[in-house]
């Protein structure tokens, strides 16, 4: 299983719906992540001590290809990428 699958879609879900604004960062989903599901994020952090944050971003792009509800706005290679939510 990829590490990035340790992320539901459900826990993506609600850090989204957290973040008020239409636009928003990898980053912000991070720290919502951090704030909403610590335990998560510690699993993540012994995984992968360096690229965790890589690992989250790998699963925001899952959830935005499965469920339409976000895009990415910002070209692909730039990072931290910028989402909108549809």
């Amino acid at each position: 299983m990829a590490q990035h699958n340790e992320i539901t879609n459900d826990q993506l879900q609600k850090c989204i719906d957290a973040i008020q604004a239409s636009h928003f960062t990898t980053f912000k989903v991070v720290r919502e992540l951090e704030i909403h599901f610590p335990e998560t994020v510690k699993i993540l952090q012994s995984n992968s001590i360096t690229h965790w944050r890589s690992v989250i971003g790998k699963a925001i792009k899952r959830y935005s290809v499965e469920t339409s509800k976000i895009k990415q706005i910002s070209p692909a290679d730039e990072s931290p990428a910028r989402w909108e939510k549809k």
